[in-house]
């Protein structure tokens, strides 16, 4: 399976290598994509520089993963072309992951009208704003409300993946997978 990395400068270093740590401990079955707008470079907010390659929606399958970070606010306000890409790419996936305030990104494209999403801290006006007609789940670590997983935090991030791996795969990949990184688990969404 495909695991669709999307990137976006000053995203956040850990909410996007969490994921690709725990599904890159699986090669047998995933395969990491790291992927942005434009291609190229991307910067996190810590100065990790990643390579990229194009995202094109209509080639993007199995899972998506939306990191959140400081990067995440400026896309909603300045990237209407970035918005568009990521609703088309989310559409074609069969899962799609959001860590911490990525979920505002794909909040502003309608996906996630009426769904369920983990709260995360922030700004309370900037999520009244854009996640209005969304519920979010105040204790939640992590959710999955149909193909839409979403997380409350970087670490909460990590649980998700294994949880993703736990559902696509077997609950042992999971826990081997775990344990390879030395990760305490912990399996409750909520």
């Amino acid at each position: 399976m495909n695991v669709n990395i999307v990137l976006f400068d000053d995203f956040e270093t850990m909410d996007a290598m969490g994921s690709a740590q725990v599904f890159g401990k699986a090669p047998e079955h995933f395969y990491l994509n790291y992927l942005s707008l434009n291609g190229g470079i991307i910067n996190s907010s810590q100065g990790v520089k990643i390579w990229t390659e194009i995202l094109i929606p209509q080639e993007v399958e199995d899972i998506l993963v939306i990191p959140g970070g400081r990067g995440a606010r400026k896309l909603l306000c300045l990237e209407t072309k970035a918005l568009k890409s990521l609703k088309a790419a989310a559409q074609e996936a069969d899962v799609c992951m959001m860590v911490g305030n990525g979920s505002f990104v794909l909040a502003q494209t309608g996906l996630l009208y009426r769904r369920r999403i983990a709260d995360f801290p922030g700004d309370e006006n900037w999520k009244r704003m854009f996640t209005a007609e969304i519920i979010r789940e105040q204790n939640a670590c992590w959710i999955s409300d149909g193909k839409y997983y979403s997380s409350s935090s970087t670490m909460a991030g990590i649980d998700m993946s294994l949880g993703v791996v736990s559902d696509l795969l077997d609950l042992d990949v999971a826990i081997r997978i775990a344990k390879e990184i030395g990760y305490e688990w912990n399996q409750e969404m909520s």
